[in-house]
């Protein structure tokens, strides 16, 4: 695949998750929907922007100082294909989230129900940084725009183009409600009610879509 495919990949496999599409459809629902909503999104893209930025420092610092960052960023892909598998396919023995991920997920949306602008930055800033899953998919994203070795402007723009991908899941619900004010309600109150209802099997096939995926990335690199 070519750089762009690479980065596009991997921020629409960054922006593939339930638990943020969740936690801003509860912000849009706030008492101040509009001003609470901007924040959460200007929050998610600095912390997404932070993470890439990172990530582009030590994407360089491998290229500079490693003869084998290759090798090491088609390792981590595939270390992560099989762990996404692996937690895929727990999920479906088992479709009761571990205590642990439910505690976690419980704890944000209480955060987001009655959240006023400035915790929304804060906690979408978290969000949008990331967990390990996306912290290494943004790592393997900024690791493939660094060996590249594109002049300043195709770097820069493969940066923006991750983080624009990357983050459209709040970005889309977020522009629908500032353009669509009210009349927004209820498409956000149908995508959520069906979000509710098929988060489960969402979840489940995207973890192990992801993670077939990386795998198969990551043998043919070592290939």
């Amino acid at each position: 695949m070519t750089t762009t495919a690479y980065v596009l990949f991997y921020a629409l496999a960054a922006a593939a998750s339930p638990l943020v599409l969740t936690a801003t459809f509860v912000v849009i629902r706030s008492e101040q929907p509009r001003a609470s909503s901007i924040a959460f999104l200007t929050g998610y893209l600095l912390g997404t922007m932070v993470a890439a930025a990172l990530g582009l420092l030590l994407g360089q610092a491998a290229v500079d100082r490693l003869e084998s960052h290759e090798t090491i960023e088609a390792v981590l892909a595939l270390l992560l294909g099989i762990a996404l598998i692996t937690t895929g396919l727990r999920r479906r023995r088992d479709p009761v989230p571990p205590a642990t991920e439910k505690s976690r997920t419980d704890s944000i949306m209480a955060r987001l129900r009655h959240v006023r602008p400035g915790a929304a930055l804060s906690v979408a800033a978290f969000l949008g940084f990331g967990g390990p899953k996306r912290l290494v998919l943004t790592l393997l994203a900024m690791a493939s725009i660094s060996q590249a070795d594109l002049r300043l402007v195709g770097g820069l723009t493969l940066y923006v183009l991750y983080v624009a991908v990357a983050t459209v899941l709040v970005s889309v619900p977020v522009a629908i409600v500032v353009v669509g004010g009210s009349r927004a309600a209820e498409i956000i109150s149908r995508s959520e009610s069906w979000l509710q209802t098929n988060a489960a099997v969402v979840r489940l096939w995207l973890t192990l879509g992801l993670g077939i995926a990386l795998v198969v990335d990551g043998v043919i690199r070592l290939l």
